[in-house]
């Protein structure tokens, strides 16, 4: 795919070894608007939290029927609305040769309802992460390597996500005609299991001590815990170890994380 031939935008977000490496994007709050303004996904548009119950008991179906949403809209202005943001990015080979590659990365909305959200028109292409080149395979396998492409990967999420949270009070949206306050939340990050060790800074290598990069549970362990024994990875336990300079005891990389 030749990116120079699509209405990208690009942005130097790195030089290293004389090579300039940029971030071929679209302005994210263009991608929502033209969400925003598809009429077949407005009909579907969930805007408020809803309590679903199956058979008197609470029952879990749309993001808007989590607990999560709950807390979130009871604590912004009752004339506002959450607006839900998934992320998805993965590296893409281009070539049946495997010399060739992309690294895209989707957005789509939570509060479109997930049965409408599979459809093409759903998601928009946010842009392509730079892919960084090793001099060779020392290079590449060398600890400062692996920590520029982590830090690359999140300068580049700043740069991309930033514009949305500048204003701390939301962001008004046109929808039919109608101007809509929103707090916007990433809700969901959708990737593979090395994908998501990126997102979360989290060792990939399978001999970690700790392979989840949802909570803070030795491997031995996984397959004999009790639930009420799980301890979640938060941000005050991950910043507790950063600041500490102790994230090899829990596989966390000491790497500024854009989250």
């Amino acid at each position: 795919m030749n990116i120079s031939q699509l209405s990208y935008s690009k942005y130097c977000i790195l030089v290293y070894n004389n090579r300039e490496y940029f971030i071929n994007y679209r302005p994210i709050k263009n991608c929502i608007e033209i969400l925003l303004s598809n009429p077949e996904i407005l009909q579907h548009f969930i805007f408020k939290y809803e309590n679903k119950k199956h058979q008197g008991e609470k029952s879990y179906a749309e993001q808007n029927s989590g607990n999560w949403w709950k807390y979130a809209e009871a604590s912004i202005p009752s004339s506002t609305y959450i607006l839900s943001l998934i992320l998805y990015s993965d590296a893409t080979t281009t070539d049946t040769l495997g010399k060739s590659s992309l690294y895209p990365i989707y957005i789509s909305l939570g509060n479109i309802p997930t049965w409408r959200r599979n459809k093409e028109d759903a998601k928009q292409l946010l842009g392509y992460f730079p892919i960084l080149f090793a001099k060779n395979e020392k290079e590449k396998t060398s600890p400062k390597f692996k920590k520029l492409v982590c830090e690359t990967f999140h300068k580049s999420l700043k740069f991309l996500l930033d514009p949305l949270f500048e204003n701390e009070n939301g962001i008004n949206y046109k929808i039919n005609n109608r101007i809509i306050w929103f707090f916007l939340k990433i809700s969901t990050i959708i990737g593979d299991w090395p994908e998501v060790c990126t997102y979360s800074l989290t060792y990939k290598s399978a001999s970690s001590n700790f392979l989840c990069y949802f909570c803070l549970v030795q491997k031995n362990d996984l397959i004999n815990i009790m639930q009420d024994q799980i301890i979640l990875h938060n941000h005050e336990n991950m910043m507790e170890h950063f600041n500490n300079n102790t994230g090899h005891l829990v596989s966390l990389k000491l790497i500024e994380n854009y989250f």
